[in-house]
């Protein structure tokens, strides 16, 4: 069920959604879904904030951290190919690693995120809106299937959910 599913999923987004703005502006959603971005955004918070709040940045590094081994196993436990190597029609736009697929790193780093970042600023919309699209562009790019994106928005908003209760009690936020 959940193969026939991905496969129909990816092809739909992948293929028959295809456009040349897509084609530009998925690359860019893709890159702001890294965690160099977010990186970026922490080191700015931790400089440019007032004292009392510069522990934002400080869990964004640390969401970063958690993401990043988080996946990394669940991805060695999991051992999906990529859909690019299992799906000899799909369109291509983006350099993926031939890693595993399940779950999205992207996905999982924009979403904690966008956790953290709605909580710490207010605009949930905005900020979710944001990672949905990061998510998104993983399958429009051919690298990652819909469940990989959606496991991943699991994984990133748990570990954003964590965080966000530790800097609560911890009266960081």
């Amino acid at each position: 069920m959940m193969t026939w599913l991905d496969d129909n999923l990816i092809h739909f987004i992948n293929r028959t959604l295809a456009n040349p703005v897509f084609d530009v502006l998925m690359p860019v959603m893709s890159r702001l879904g890294t965690g160099w971005a977010i990186f970026i955004l922490a080191v700015l918070l931790i400089i440019l904030s007032r004292r009392e709040k510069k522990m934002r940045g400080v869990l964004l590094l640390a969401g970063l951290t958690a993401v990043y081994y988080s996946t990394d196993l669940l991805k060695d436990f999991f051992a999906r190919p990529r859909p690019f190597m299992a799906i000899p029609d799909l369109r291509v736009l983006d350099s993926a690693s031939r890693n595993f697929s399940m779950p999205s790193g992207h996905a999982a780093t924009a979403f904690m995120a966008a956790t953290l970042l709605s909580g710490f600023f207010g605009r949930y919309a905005a900020w979710f809106a944001y990672a949905c699209l990061v998510a998104f562009s993983r399958v429009y790019l051919g690298v990652h299937y819909a469940s990989d994106v959606a496991i991943g928005a699991l994984v990133g908003v748990m570990i954003g959910l964590i965080l966000a209760w530790i800097g609560r009690s911890s009266h960081i936020s």
